[in-house]
């Protein structure tokens, strides 16, 4: 009992955190979206403005495809395994301790890209076509970054540069939109990231480019016309890496699925041996008794009195194991804080869940040798005696 009191606490709590996980709010919308990869090469587009015309022609030719709703490109999908992470400089600030510099996660993308992903606007406007090479530099700010960067204050028109205070030859660029947080980093998939949102177009990076096409029906279908639209533009250019969005991110929390899935049926399993456990011992007891349950019953004991008689030795073996259970499971249970989203360790309402169910799964054990106990002919009882 107390084994199994340990295993369905903690079977409980993983479940639980499993659960959390999947409705997590990713800050876009996953379904009916295609991704695929290209890496432009570098003899071919030897500076950015090739490799945004490029982008642009054939972002042209994959949303003229029929099904196709939106399209944009991205360096970094939501939920990639590797981050590009940049250390920045807020106009205004003070001199920071260097482990107190504040780093964001960079995504250069494209126009059209964050309203095909479908995050969702707080204030200010969205990358578009405006936003060129010989236009002034702009960034679009995640909430999370707003919040660190200018606390208490609206961060539209503000400035903000690639960095430390000491050592940037980065230029300033302007703030002009807050996007709700999106959950970018895999690694850091639990928690907020501060994350700005460049546009392609003006920063002289060659980073692969993830195209993200919003379908209207099975994205997957679309793979191949994505293909002959790029192929259309630059017949060398390969893509790789098609997936559905709907796939990318299961595979996030594949971890957290397979350690529920094996602790939930550990627990199951120390269930079922603590019921066939329990019952066995009780009815290797009551056979061990005939003789004086016979006697009881021959006094004068009712069925009633026998009934109760067997139960309460099997409460007597359910509660110290309940107890025994619920101090283990509140020292090992311990073990998996780090590893439990939105869930603490001594859930309240785990433990009276596993509680209120050991009781009842180790009385219905109990139950059927009391009842055959209960129904013994004192005579025959006497006899085997």
């Amino acid at each position: 009992m107390a084994v199994a009191v340990t295993l369905l606490v903690g079977g409980g709590l993983m479940l639980k955190s499993f659960q959390h996980l999947q409705s997590v709010d990713l800050g876009f919308r996953p379904d009916n979206l295609l991704s695929v990869r290209m890496d432009l090469p570098e003899h071919k587009y030897r500076d950015q403005a090739q490799r945004a015309a490029f982008l642009t022609l054939t972002l042209e030719r994959i949303r003229a495809l029929p099904g196709v709703l939106s399209a944009g490109s991205t360096t970094n999908l939501p939920l990639s395994h590797g981050s590009i992470d940049m250390r920045c400089t807020v106009e205004g600030q003070g001199m920071l301790n260097p482990s107190e510099v504040p780093i964001t996660a960079a995504r250069m993308v494209s126009p059209g890209y964050m309203q095909t992903l479908g995050v969702e606007l707080v204030s200010g406007r969205l990358i578009d076509e405006q936003d060129r090479f010989d236009s002034p530099m702009v960034v679009v700010v995640s909430e999370e970054l707003a919040r660190q960067a200018w606390p208490n204050a609206d961060p539209i028109g503000k400035r903000i540069r690639r960095g430390t205070p000491t050592l940037s030859g980065f230029p300033w660029m302007t703030v002009v939109g807050v996007v709700k947080d999106v959950k970018e980093d895999r690694a850091n998939f639990r928690i907020d990231r501060a994350v700005w949102y460049l546009p392609y177009a003006q920063h002289q990076l060659n980073l692969p480019v993830n195209l993200l096409v919003r379908t209207s029906a099975n994205p997957a279908s679309l793979t191949e016309a994505v293909r002959s639209a790029v192929h259309d533009v630059d017949p060398n250019q390969p893509i790789s890496e098609a997936t559905t969005m709907r796939e990318h991110v299961a595979g996030v929390i594949v971890t957290e699925r397979f350690s529920a899935i094996l602790l939930g049926l550990l627990a199951m399993l120390g269930l079922v041996l603590a019921a066939l456990g329990l019952y066995g011992v009780m009815a290797y007891a009551v056979t061990q008794r005939t003789g004086e349950i016979g006697l009881r019953m021959a006094l004068g004991a009712s069925r009633r009195d026998v009934f109760g008689l067997i139960l309460k030795q099997g409460a007597r073996l359910i509660a110290p194991g309940i107890v025994l259970g619920i101090v283990g499971a509140l020292a090992i249970t311990r073990l998996l804080t780090n590893v439990l989203y939105n869930v603490g360790a001594t859930d309240g309402l785990t433990f009276v869940w596993v509680t209120s169910l050991l009781t009842i799964v180790g009385l219905v054990a109990c139950y059927i040798p009391a009842r055959r106990a209960a129904r013994l002919d004192p005579m025959s009882a006497l006899r085997q005696e």
